[in-house]
């Protein structure tokens, strides 16, 4: 979900085990659903950044958890289908280091039947099972009676990105399905489907560090920590608002989904909550000859956009505020799945080092323009 690098940046999102008091001993030797509030045993509790606004998410894109701690014979049993979207995937992680454990995505699933009727079914426990992929390693066995270790809660992020159906979940949402041990009897417990006010942030989100050093062109950005995504690259860059001038973005557009099955560009603030405000993804953003001209504005800056039909706005903040400082822009840009053969992707980038000299012409470039010369 978020990215981060050695050199320049690091940053955290909270999940639903969150409000977990780590003190607590569950009595019962079972599968135990997190957050521990009774009135949030459900599935799938927690939507990033539908209804939590952390770290730097796609606005495109919907991180879906659910959190449980798993005794040595116990398992999640996640049941569905393809979503009507651009990219799926799910991941297992721990809460201690928010590291990945395992993974499977859309590209690499085994699924059961054909046409319409196609499902697939991933298992989360702590057995390996590294032959099957769909089989997906949890956190440590927990051994209850034992206080709760957060190495040992299992966050399970479903990703979904550019939904093609009205919601962010492009269809109906896996089912989860519990199979319990209790050391002298096995049972199964299918969780309902979370609902309205079941649907919500942590009560005790982490905090999040901003990110330093970020320079005012795009570089690569690592993603191997903080509930990363290792399907998607990053690049970032940090600017300083001018009111007098127009940030603009420009560069060539890779292909979709031939050379990366998913491209980006998000502007955040790299403070508090670090939330993003506005991204255009490969859909939204307006071609020329292959090429992308995409201009992140402050309120007023262009007052009248129609008058530049070739350019693709992003909002630098939120355009009904005006604020007397506006903070700078934390631009991140995304690649996920690129092809092998793509040799100008951001996962070919160096870490910590400028995309151009490796990118090409597919880099993104920032440059400052004024309303004359964004207009041609």
């Amino acid at each position: 979900m978020s990215l981060s690098s050695r050199a320049f940046v690091r940053g955290v999102v909270a999940t639903a085990a969150t409000v977990l008091v780590l003190g607590l001993t569950p009595a019962a030797q079972s599968v135990v659903v997190l957050p521990a509030d009774p009135a949030r045993r459900c599935a799938w509790p927690v939507v990033y950044p539908v209804d939590a606004n952390y770290a730097w998410p796609d606005t495109h894109a919907a991180y879906i958890n659910q959190a449980v701690l798993l005794g040595p014979g116990e398992k999640v049993v996640i049941t569905g289908r393809d979503p009507k979207a651009r990219y799926w995937s799910i991941t297992t992680y721990n809460l201690q280091d928010r590291e990945v454990i395992d993974r499977v995505n859309d590209a690499t699933v085994k699924r059961q039947g054909k046409g319409a009727k196609t499902t697939w079914t991933v298992t989360v426990s702590p057995r390996d099972n590294p032959r099957d992929p769909n089989s997906l390693k949890s956190a440590a066995a927990y051994t209850y009676g034992d206080p709760v270790d957060q190495q040992k809660v299992t966050v399970i992020m479903y990703r979904v990105y550019l939904s093609q159906t009205k919601g962010y979940t492009g269809g109906p949402l896996p089912v989860v399905t519990l199979h319990h041990d209790d050391g002298l009897g096995k049972r199964t417990e299918r969780l309902t489907p979370c609902v309205g006010d079941q649907i919500k942030p942590p009560d005790q989100p982490v905090d999040l560090d901003t990110a330093v050093g970020v320079p005012a062109e795009f570089v690569r950005a690592e993603g191997g920590r903080f509930y990363p995504s290792y399907d998607t690259s990053y690049l970032a860059a940090q600017v300083p608002y001018d009111p007098s001038r127009i940030l603009v973005v420009t560069g060539k557009a890779p292909r979709v989904p031939r050379q990366v099955r998913y491209w980006s560009l998000c502007q955040n603030v790299n403070a508090g909550d670090l939330p993003v405000v506005d991204c255009a993804s490969d859909e939204d953003i307006t071609l020329t000859d292959g090429r992308y001209t995409i201009a992140v504005v402050g309120p007023g800056q262009v007052p009248d956009r129609s008058r530049y039909p070739g350019v693709t706005f992003v909002e630098w903040t939120d355009p009904a505020e005006t604020p007397a400082d506006i903070p700078d822009a934390f631009l991140i840009w995304r690649n996920i799945l690129p092809a092998k053969s793509f040799p100008y992707a951001v996962d070919k980038v160096p870490l910590g080092e400028p995309a151009s000299p490796t990118m090409g012409d597919y880099a993104p470039v920032i440059s400052h323009m004024t309303l004359e010369q964004l207009g041609g």
